[in-house]
């Protein structure tokens, strides 16, 4: 089922009740980036901004590029035991499946040559998801893409649990993935802001204010 301007309308005026998002989310940072987007799913808030705080803590001069990250992965076997290893080096945590997709997002982005923040800014504004993302890394889905984009300034939402459920409120029935990130974009632009900042909006009335993230980025 699509969704019609009054659907729209619906969510423009839910909108219409938020506060205006304390913080700024976007991330200027590559080697930040590319962790927080194989972090910062379906994982607790305060396990995210304490794995990147760590990082920033003991290892943010030593992994300043991709070079420098896949050089860390290096010293790691790429399997359960060497992932753990290398997890609990970069974030403290024993989360080796993330690290493992770490891996594949260094490789993913080096074979596609955006090896810098630069780069990953001009490859989020010209990319598609379904064309330049879906299955490049096992794991990553839309969610995280949108959510990677949003963080280089791209003009769109993330069809996280938050966004849904203020949509779907909003409506009075479910959406698809796709629906979701098209009517809330289009809900920000009828008020005048851009959709990144309709989705921190819901974000923290959501959870009840900005999150004191390491780099500004939200988890």
């Amino acid at each position: 089922m699509g969704f019609t301007p009054e659907d729209v309308t619906k969510v423009v005026e839910a909108a219409r009740k938020l506060p205006p998002a304390k913080a700024d989310y976007r991330e200027p940072d590559f080697v930040m980036n590319l962790q927080e987007t194989v972090l910062d799913y379906q994982m607790h808030t305060i396990a995210v901004v304490r794995a990147l705080q760590h990082y920033k803590d003991h290892l943010w001069e030593e992994i300043r590029t991709l070079d420098d990250l896949e050089m860390v992965c290096d010293r790691f076997t790429d399997d359960e035991e060497g992932n753990t290893l290398l997890a609990r080096h970069l974030w403290g945590y024993r989360m080796w499946t993330r690290a493992h997709q770490l891996r594949d997002l260094a490789r993913f982005f080096r074979s596609i040559g955006v090896t810098d923040q630069g780069a990953l800014v001009g490859w989020a504004e010209g990319s598609d998801f379904r064309r330049d993302f879906e299955g490049r890394v096992k794991g990553l889905g839309m969610a995280v893409y949108h959510w990677l984009v949003m963080r280089q300034g791209v003009e769109t939402v993330k069809p996280d649990v938050h966004v849904r459920r203020f949509a779907e409120a909003a409506v009075g029935r479910s959406l698809s993935d796709a629906e979701v990130v098209d009517i809330v974009t289009q809900a920000a632009r009828a008020l005048g802001i851009k959709a990144y900042e309709l989705d921190w909006r819901i974000w923290e009335a959501s959870r009840g204010g900005p999150l004191p993230y390491p780099g500004g980025g939200q988890a």
